[in-house]
């Protein structure tokens, strides 16, 4: 990946990267980039598809488990700017 294609990213990220961080992320892309390739060429025809790999199923608390979560109340108590019940903040976007 060039330097350029790099400084475009870090533009649309909205990220100030000096000049040698912008080399450092051109070689780590392409090297990352290069390791895909390798994958590329191996024959996964008979590879089943998956979404998770840890084999874990229904990770969800069961009704009446875990007891030892705040209450809405407790958990707002010292909110500094509490909003209809919930956690207000300070805007984060510019506009």
């Amino acid at each position: 990946m060039t330097k350029e294609q790099v400084e475009d990213i870090a533009k649309l990220c909205a990220l100030n990267l000096s000049g040698e961080e912008v080399e450092t992320l051109s070689k780590m892309f392409s090297d990352t980039l290069d390791y895909v390739a390798v994958l590329e060429e191996l024959d996964t025809s008979n590879v089943e598809g998956m979404y998770q790999v840890t084999g874990l199923e229904n990770v969800f608390m069961e009704e009446g488990g875990n007891v030892a979560t705040l209450s809405k109340e407790d958990a707002l108590k010292n909110a500094s700017d509490p909003l209809d019940g919930k956690f207000g903040t300070s805007a984060v976007f510019e506009r």
